[in-house]
């Protein structure tokens, strides 16, 4: 077998519809019928019949009389991704009214503890942010529109993310009509705080290590002050909005840049040895730990489910 018909058999395998909302039996039903294979040698007949109900309900097949049709794929696939964007805008749209319970959130205090602390200064708030983010492992932070770029943090962000800090932001893409705040940010992603962007209007928010949030006193005020939540179910609410438009919004480089960090060159290098994860770990001098949530992030950079996919994945794109 030649190596364009291997790897595109590599291809085919790792694409799936399970993000449309279909199950992998219902896929195989459904790519049967593509193939005008029978349906009933995929499982049994209870199974098919469901699958067959669920396809035809999504409109991906169609009944004629006792025989059913598929939907041409361009057809039947374009309804999906129409029905899960309206299901994936209708949910933001609900969580995003998360916000309206911030202002009773910010007056819950447990007893001898002060959940909620008030920053009036903006240069405070940035001061503060930077104390935690020093000892941090995670942060998460959405950008407001208004925003100001701070250039002079930028060796201290880089040396943060050197020194394997999680960081995720999500930005307005409005914020990327200006060509020095998009290189900005640009820079960022490649170095490691992987950048997403949204053209929903969720709040400014910081949060770090799932323990600690920031938030604006004045919703849509950029340089207000910000609330310091400590409150595990603000701070729990907070994280999930924040997880919930990730999952739903861009990447800043979509289909991921061809400029890779360091560290994500390293960590292929050593998948591509087929090494154990214990040694890749001593040979980058991190834990053991440290070292899987390396693979895992590039995982999700590169969209695949496994490692085996992942080196099929960056072979395609040139990275290795």
């Amino acid at each position: 077998m030649s190596v364009a018909r291997r790897a595109a058999i590599a291809t085919v395998a790792i694409m799936s519809l399970s993000s449309l909302g279909l199950t992998g039996f219902e896929e195989r039903v459904y790519r049967a019928l593509l193939r005008g294979d029978d349906p009933d040698a995929v499982g049994g007949p209870d199974d098919v019949r469901a699958a067959v109900a669920k396809l035809v309900g999504l409109g991906l097949a169609r009944t004629e009389g006792d025989r059913v049709r598929p939907v041409a794929a361009e057809v039947g696939v374009a309804r999906l991704i129409r029905r899960r964007m309206r299901e994936a805008n209708a949910e933001l749209r609900r969580i995003s009214r998360a916000w309206e319970a911030v202002p009773a959130l910010a007056t819950e205090q447990r007893a001898g503890y002060d959940a909620v602390e008030r920053i009036e200064s903006a240069e405070q708030v940035e001061q503060r942010i930077w104390s935690l983010v020093l000892d941090a492992h995670e942060v998460m932070a959405v950008h407001h529109l208004q925003r100001r770029i701070h250039t002079t943090a930028l060796p201290r962000y880089l040396r943060r993310l050197g020194e394997g800090v999680r960081w995720r932001t999500i930005v307005p893409r409005a914020r990327l009509e200006d060509p020095a705040t998009a290189e900005y940010y640009a820079l960022l992603h490649r170095s490691g705080d992987r950048h997403r962007v949204t053209d929903e209007a969720v709040q400014q928010m910081v949060i770090l290590d799932r323990a600690v949030a920031f938030v604006p006193i004045e919703p849509n005020t950029h340089g207000s002050g910000a609330l310091v939540l400590r409150q595990a179910g603000a701070v729990t609410t907070l994280v999930d909005l924040f997880e919930r438009v990730w999952a739903h919004a861009d990447d800043l480089e979509p289909g991921g840049s061809a400029v890779l960090t360091e560290r994500e060159r390293r960590v292929l290098r050593l998948l591509a040895t087929a090494a154990k994860d214990e040694t890749s770990a001593r040979e980058m001098g991190v834990s053991l730990r440290t070292y899987r949530r390396y693979v895992a992030e590039l995982l999700a950079r590169l969209g695949a489910g496994n490692r085996v996919q992942a080196a099929v994945i960056a072979k395609q794109r040139g990275w290795v």
